[in-house]
């Protein structure tokens, strides 16, 4: 079941970085792909606007908190803790790559902003470990 749950939010993950246009897919729940066979892998070294938007922060708020969730899927399923950073980074970079071949902003930035997502969730699980052990320890 675990297992069933990561897959469905990886999935999710995955057609919200690839419909076509985000605020379509939000506003009339249209899910349209579109495919370049030769994106420009350049771009993906955009630095981040000057002008920072409420919904430039918003979507990048959905990034962190996207990738929380995954991490906290990820940890019910495995225990490695390296294993689970690796895979929820590779996961991450591979949104990223994938968004350029679906006509879509692919950014190195928002891998840190996936990065904050997945931290938090690491932090909070070693924070609650402690926490535990110290319970069973008293």
């Amino acid at each position: 079941m675990r297992r069933l749950f990561i897959l469905l939010w990886a999935a999710a993950i995955l057609i919200l970085t690839c419909t076509s246009n985000l605020t379509d897919l939000i506003a009339f729940g249209e899910v349209r792909f579109e495919w370049d066979g030769h994106p420009n892998f350049s771009d993906l070294l955009f630095p981040l606007p000057l002008e920072l938007s409420r919904g430039f922060l918003l979507q990048k708020c959905g990034h962190a908190f996207a990738f929380l969730i995954l991490t906290f899927l990820l940890q019910t399923k495995f225990h490695s803790k390296a294993f689970i950073l690796i895979l929820a980074i590779a996961f991450a970079l591979l949104t990223e790559i994938l968004q350029l071949y679906f006509t879509r902003d692919g950014r190195m930035f928002d891998i840190g902003f996936d990065l904050i997502g997945i931290l938090f969730a690491s932090g909070t699980r070693s924070l609650l470990t402690v926490h535990q052990s110290r319970q069973t320890h008293l």
